[in-house]
């Protein structure tokens, strides 16, 4: 069992689902998302939004590149899948509505469909709740790097910070832990989301296609059974 801390640690859901939900890899067939929309792609209470219009955060943007308002787009709605973030020209080849994420990182730059500040919403448990009800497992509270493969959504991070937990409460430290999941695979095995969501302290940077550009991302605690966890002591 896995929990994962508030606020960075939505990097995760950032990378193993989000990228997976940029218009252009469904138009192309290559997410694990394609074609699944109404679909139960997550457990029940999990909702995942994109929200440029969030005043001050790091992916805010007032019109996307393109020119087209920022809004505030529901991609999972209680584990459904509602949508895909698009810009211009992959709203109109798909025939689906514009979400405002048309983003590149210059004017030397071919603009592509990308995320601005994607989070998931609090649920009802307390934190100290969710780690109460482990028996044995690994609280993440921070990530380096990671790697995710969109096909598939399958993706290994490692935690910068990370605890044991027994019985309920946090042992010690961990060094070098590893999380290995699968993105769409994780979003069902959620069973415990936390009242505590909070958004990044506004660090993040996204690259896709050779393009940076600054996002912003964000959860609650979130107890999830079943990854895998690597690492060496």
């Amino acid at each position: 069992t896995v929990v994962l801390g508030p606020g960075w640690p939505g990097v995760l859901l950032h990378e193993a689902v989000g990228h997976g939900l940029e218009g252009d890899f469904n138009r192309k067939g290559s997410s694990a998302f394609c074609g699944r929309i109404g679909e139960r792609v997550a457990a029940p209470g999990v909702t995942v939004v994109d929200d440029g219009t969030l005043p001050g955060r790091r992916g805010s943007l007032t019109v996307d590149d393109e020119g087209n308002p920022a809004q505030r787009t529901v991609l999972i709605e209680d584990g459904i899948l509602r949508g895909y973030l698009q810009d211009s020209l992959n709203a109109r080849l798909m025939k689906m509505p514009l979400t405002g994420n048309g983003r590149r990182e210059s004017y030397a730059h071919v603009t592509l469909p990308r995320m601005t500040n994607t989070y998931m919403l609090a649920g009802a448990h307390d934190p100290q709740e969710i780690l109460a009800s482990v028996r044995r497992g690994i609280y993440a509270v921070s990530f380096g790097g990671g790697q995710v493969d969109i096909t598939n959504g399958k993706f290994v991070f490692s935690a910068s910070e990370a605890w044991l937990i027994e019985d309920g409460r946090l042992k010690h430290p961990i060094k070098g832990a590893t999380l290995i999941g699968n993105g769409p695979d994780a979003l069902t095995r959620v069973s415990m989301i936390g009242n505590d969501l909070q958004l990044d302290t506004g660090i993040g940077n996204c690259g896709k296609d050779g393009q940076t550009v600054p996002v912003g991302v964000g959860q609650p605690t979130l107890k999830i059974e079943g990854l895998t966890v690597g690492g060496t002591g």
